[in-house]
């Protein structure tokens, strides 16, 4: 199921209507797409912004791994609303 979960996640990021989003675990319209897609058991919603979904983190560095995307470190200076004070944003 990764496979498959990975190959949408490679789909989704080379679709031409997502030109320019950034995709990483607080993109709001990525994440809700996987969670719609795939209906995650550990989903932590919150007031505003995307769901917390752990397996995406995974899904995406395995990517990374792999070799089929690459990642830049992004400092978030909104990190003390529940956002993380750094996370990987990622590109095919």
């Amino acid at each position: 199921m990764n496979e498959a979960k990975k190959q949408w996640i490679l789909k989704y990021m080379s679709d031409p209507i997502h030109k320019g989003e950034f995709i990483d675990i607080t993109a709001e319209p990525f994440v809700n797409a996987y969670v719609d897609k795939f209906k995650p058991e550990i989903v932590e919603w919150y007031a505003y912004g995307a769901p917390k979904v752990p397996e995406i983190n995974k899904l995406l560095a395995e990517l990374y791994k792999e070799g089929k995307v690459w990642r830049y470190r992004h400092y978030c200076e909104i990190y003390r609303d529940g956002y993380p004070r750094w996370f990987y944003v990622y590109n095919l």
